[in-house]
């Protein structure tokens, strides 16, 4: 397990939230990771081996329902962009979204 590319990780692409309701999804933040890796030109590490890493760098995920969520942290910076354009294919190939097409905010 290559733990500091973990740690790398985690310093671009996670922040404490703790003022927010919101959780991470720990499928999200795998995804997240994904993303890093590849902008980063790393080999990303499989699933159960990023839990394990998170682990060990002290980030327990909770379950909730049928998932299992990151409390108190949310993404940022370019791999979280890159993650969300790319998980969404709605935005990524333009399609609408509820049924309307999306229209810049006016003025």
């Amino acid at each position: 397990m290559n733990s500091p590319q973990i740690r790398l990780f985690l310093r671009d692409c996670i922040v404490r939230d703790e003022t927010t309701d919101d959780a991470l999804d720990l499928d999200a933040a795998y995804g997240l990771y994904v993303s890093w890796c590849v902008l980063n030109r790393k080999i990303p590490v499989p699933d159960h081996t990023f839990r394990t890493a998170l682990h060990l760098e002290g980030i327990r995920p909770r379950k909730q329902g049928r998932t299992h969520i990151l409390p108190g942290l949310r993404m940022t910076g370019p791999a979280a962009t890159d993650y969300i354009l790319n998980s969404s294919p709605n935005w990524a190939e333009g399609d609408p979204i509820d049924g309307q097409p999306f229209a810049p905010a006016a003025g």
